[in-house]
């Protein structure tokens, strides 16, 4: 029966033209029905479909709404006009359709998982888990559920369970390289290097051009310690995606490590070169030219950076010892004192403990002191009064 077609609404341009030219003969069969026959529920049903697989989703939606108000008992038409209205956006509408579908057949499995994903898309992740927990009872099997519900726990801070339901998905279907990408990248951020290492593997040996799961194969193998070839990896990733900027950010980092410094001080360069409005790539690029003993150049690297995220006590705090390095110890004091001020926990001890700046805290010392001796004397002034 027409009713029982389900769009497929993942398919989107991917007719065949030999298809797009049946459907649209079908479509001119559907038109003339109609015209004979107003009232024809499957015309209308069937036309509506045809509308929404050649993507002509606003004539299909007003389509689909007139075939309901002929017959509303149908889930898969219910489903199918939210399926539609949320290519439009609409997506609160298209909920309410897919709550329709499920009330009248609740183990209409293509209604709850699209419901799953509409509530995923609006960002409410607690009822879209739920909602993918209830789609699991109904085909435990189909591993996009356990993928994107693991990609809501994720946005939640879920991230063990998260890497529960990837590993689910992994073990029911293995060839999806995105699947594997995602899994990697959330075992990286667990400190997990050698796991992260061996799901990237598996993803770039589907999507062997995928630039994303180069760069994140070089992250672990830079946390197990294996520099040259996380390098390696990083150098494949910016030949496949030259513009990309955070590629060449963290090719640069990795030179750092290596102490490979005028080559990383040119990756930084390719970064902002690509994305300007980048501070962490400034303070990348200032760290490295301090580390070359071009302080007048570091320091120049570090006040871009901080114009563009003025809240940075390590910017700060490595303008002073820049500027100590330079003799400008009144500059040095200044930035600082700054460093300091943002987070006095780290920078009192660490500037305490410098060498480069103890002469400097020293002075800092002082001036507090000073600043204690006047208060002391303005208090003693007012009580004499």
């Amino acid at each position: 029966m027409v009713s029982g077609q389900v769009i497929n609404i993942g398919n989107d341009g991917r007719l065949s033209a030999e298809t797009s030219d049946c459907y649209r003969d079908e479509l001119r069969i559907c038109d003339r029905v109609i015209k004979r026959y107003p009232y024809h529920y499957q015309a209308w049903n069937y036309r509506s479909y045809l509308l929404a697989n050649i993507g002509r989703y606003e004539e299909a939606a007003e389509s689909y709404r007139h075939t309901l108000s002929l017959k509303s008992t149908e889930h898969r038409v219910w489903c199918n006009y939210g399926a539609v209205l949320e290519k439009l956006g609409i997506l609160d509408e298209a909920s309410r359709c897919y709550n329709r579908a499920l009330k009248q057949s609740p183990y209409y499995f293509k209604a709850q998982y699209r419901q799953s994903k509409n509530l995923h898309r609006r960002a409410l992740y607690d009822e879209a888990i739920l909602s993918y927990e209830q789609a699991i009872q109904l085909r435990p099997n189909f591993y996009k559920i356990w993928y994107y519900r693991g990609k809501a726990l994720l946005q939640l801070n879920r991230v063990d369970q998260a890497i529960l339901s990837f590993r689910r998905a992994v073990e029911l279907f293995d060839g999806d390289s995105q699947l594997w990408m995602i899994l990697g990248r959330t075992l990286l951020q667990t400190h997990q290097p050698q796991d992260a290492r061996a799901a990237l593997n598996c993803a770039l040996r589907l999507a062997p051009d995928n630039g994303s799961a180069w760069s994140y194969q070089a992250a672990s193998l830079k946390s197990l310690g294996k520099l040259d070839d996380a390098l390696a990896s990083l150098d494949k990733a910016v030949d496949l995606e030259p513009d990309n900027f955070r590629f060449w950010h963290l090719r640069g980092l990795v030179l750092l490590d290596l102490e490979r410094l005028t080559v990383a001080e040119e990756s930084f360069t390719m970064s902002l070169k690509l994305q300007a409005y980048n501070h962490q790539a400034w303070l990348a690029m200032g760290w490295t030219l301090q580390k070359m003993e071009d302080y007048k150049r570091a320091i120049e690297a570090y006040d871009k950076s901080l114009s563009i995220e003025p809240d940075q006590p390590l910017a700060f705090y490595h303008q002073a010892r820049c500027h100590a390095r330079l003799g400008q110890d009144t500059w040095a004091l200044e930035h600082l004192r700054r460093a300091m001020s943002l987070d006095p926990n780290i920078y009192n001890e660490r500037s305490y403990e410098d060498p480069l700046l103890q002469s400097i805290w020293q002075d800092l010392e002082n001036d507090d002191a000073g600043d204690d001796l006047e208060e002391l004397e303005l208090s003693s002034f007012g009580s004499s009064s």
